[in-house]
């Protein structure tokens, strides 16, 4: 809410950042600002002129806010200055001699929508952004050689002609509406990076992307035909929009790309010697549904990921042996049998449809992680997960009995979806497992035994509210968390001396009797209900870190709250103290 005038000598001598709020709009006279400002920002409402001599000679960043829209004279901007951000409503002309030839970085705001003249911007230039509405032609002359970034907002839709682009432009980026043609010359030879906005749809042409462009982007609406000599071969990433779906033929890709991403619409068959052997990382979008044929993908690749419609069936030898990661779509429901996963596969993901039995030695040694989609409810049998499995995802439909012997002795991380609700037998979880998940329904008892002395943290779901005997849990458990319904009696033995943080969820509300939490507890968390009397001895003398829930509000006497700790919350309703 300030907004009063600030006289000189106000502000202290030493000061380096400065930030106006947003009802500030008071005339800022010269002499007012010391000159070790460094940073100076203006909030919203702020539209004065500011005179030549205002501004000290130390300011290196000038922030105006969103109404600010006043001529900036030349000789207004100091020579220390190099970053200059203008609000949503400026929109002045800029005349030659405004920027300080120190300037770097330049923005202006929504509304600009001026001609930049030859020699407006200073050759100290390196990054230039325009906001939505600019939609001048910019004139040959007009972009310093220093100039490395550029960027055109939503509106920019001007034809950009030879020798507009500084030779020293290494990124450059237009915004949603360009849609003109760039003729062979444009696009300087520097330039590393482009990307085109969403209206973009014309034919490039051989010779119009320069042979230093390493990332090309096309917009949602490309959906041109890429002949052949097009891409140059400097190009490593290639991302199409929502809408390509031209047929990609051999030759057209260089050898130097690494990664390829078809956007939604595409949906053509991609022929064997079409992908280079250079590249790593292959997506595609959500209507690919073709056959890929054994010898299609390169044997560089290491990343696949097929999206939403995608449900073919992949033949033995049709993924390369260089293949780490592979993510299956939504709908993919085939039948994976042995041979088909390469020995180098370490991560697999299925999508939600993917109901298919798991044939034992489908699943390669090579694999340390497996996600089973969302309506996966098959039986595994022993012996169908390899030893190599580390992570083990179930989606939330899967709830069939785990036979002891089926989990493999590499697992250290289980997680079960939200429909689990399986007794889990003394010796089904392997001691190499240190973390473990249930999902919102599991509500079975826990037996003693069942839980290995390898698990570390452990989180139940919202539904459970069983019983936790003494013994239950291991002595390496470090992390214990409990859903929301959870609301039983914790009795003294029952939490390990191992356990350090400790979560109650929504309606735990039992009273915690001296000797119930352990010694080597540091974090301790109730949730919304919890509304019981502290009891001196309660909380250990390792607690470092206390949080109560909204309905906590009783009083806390001396002795209560162990030395130890050194940070307590309470929740917004509490109004009680000793």
């Amino acid at each position: 809410m300030f907004n009063q005038v600030v006289l000189p000598g106000t502000l202290p001598s030493g000061l380096t950042t400065l930030t106006f709020g947003n009802k500030f709009n008071q005339e800022v006279p010269p002499g007012l600002l010391p000159n070790s400002l460094t940073t100076l920002t203006f909030g919203y409402h702020f539209n004065q002129v500011i005179p030549p001599g205002t501004l000290p000679n130390s300011l290196t960043t000038l922030t105006f806010g969103n109404d600010f829209n006043k001529v900036v004279t030349p000789g207004t901007l100091p020579n220390s200055l190099t970053t200059l951000t203008f609000g949503d409503c400026f929109d002045q002309v800029v005349t030659p001699g405004t920027l300080p030839n120190s300037l770097t970085t330049l923005t202006f705001g929504y509304h600009f929508n001026q001609v930049v003249t030859p020699g407006t911007l200073p050759n100290s230039l390196t990054t230039l952004t325009f906001g939505n509405d600019f939609n001048k032609v910019v004139l040959p002359g007009s972009l310093p050689n220093s100039l490395t970034t550029l960027t055109f907002g939503y509106c920019f839709n001007q034809v950009v002609t030879p020798g507009t682009l500084p030779n020293s432009l290494t990124t450059l980026t237009f915004g949603y509406h360009f849609n003109q043609v760039v003729t062979p010359g444009t696009l300087p030879n520097s330039l590393t990076t482009l990307t085109f906005g969403n209206d973009f749809n014309k034919v490039v042409t051989p010779g119009t992307l320069p042979n230093s462009l390493t990332t090309l982007t096309f917009g949602d609406c490309f959906d041109q035909v890429v002949t052949p000599g097009t891409l140059p071969n400097s190009l490593t990433a290639l991302t199409f929009g929502y809408d390509f779906n031209q047929v990609v033929t051999p030759g057209t890709l260089p050898n130097s790309l690494t990664t390829l991403t078809f956007g939604n619409d595409f949906n053509k068959v991609v022929t064997p010697g079409t992908l280079p052997n250079s590249l790593t990382t292959l997506t595609f979008g959500d209507c690919f549904d073709q056959v890929v044929t054994p010898g299609t993908l390169p044997n560089s690749l290491t990343t696949l990921t097929f999206s939403y419609r995608f449900n073919q069936v992949v033949t033995p030898g049709t993924l390369p042996n260089t293949l780490t990661t592979l993510t299956f779509g939504y709908r993919f429901d085939q039948v994976v049998t042995p041979g088909t996963l390469p020995n180098s596969l370490t991560t697999l993901t299925f999508g939600n449809d993917f109901n298919q039995v798991v044939l034992p030695g489908s699943l390669p040694n090579s694999l340390t992680t497996l996600t089973f989609g969302y309506y996966f409810n098959q039986v595994i049998l022993p012996g169908s997960l390899p030893n190599s499995l580390t992570t083990l995802t179930f989606g939330d439909y899967y709830n069939q009995v785990i036979p002891p012997g089926t989990l493999p002795n590499s697992l250290t991380t289980l997680t079960f979806g939200d429909y689990y609700n399986q007794v889990v037998l003394p010796g089904t979880l392997p001691n190499s497992l240190t973390t473990l998940t249930f999902g919102d329904y599991y509500y079975q008892a826990v037996l003693p035994g069942t839980l290995p002395n390898s698990l570390t943290t452990l989180t139940f779901g919202n539904k459970f509210n069983q019983e936790v005997p003494p013994g239950t849990l291991p002595n390496s458990l470090t992390t214990l968390t409990f859903g929301d319904c959870f609301s039983q009696v914790v009795t003294p033995g029952t939490l390990p001396n191992s356990l350090t943080t400790l979560t109650f969820g929504y309606y735990f509300n039992q009273l915690i009797p001296p000797g119930t939490l352990p010694n080597s507890l540091t974090t301790l968390t109730f949730g919304y209900y919890y509304n019981q009397v502290a009891l001196p001895d309660a909380l250990p003398n390792s607690l470092t870190t206390l949080t109560f829930g909204d309905c906590f509000n009783q009083a806390v006497p001396p002795g209560i709250l162990p030395n130890s700790l050194t940070t307590l919350t309470f929740g917004p309703f509490y109004i009680e103290w000793a």
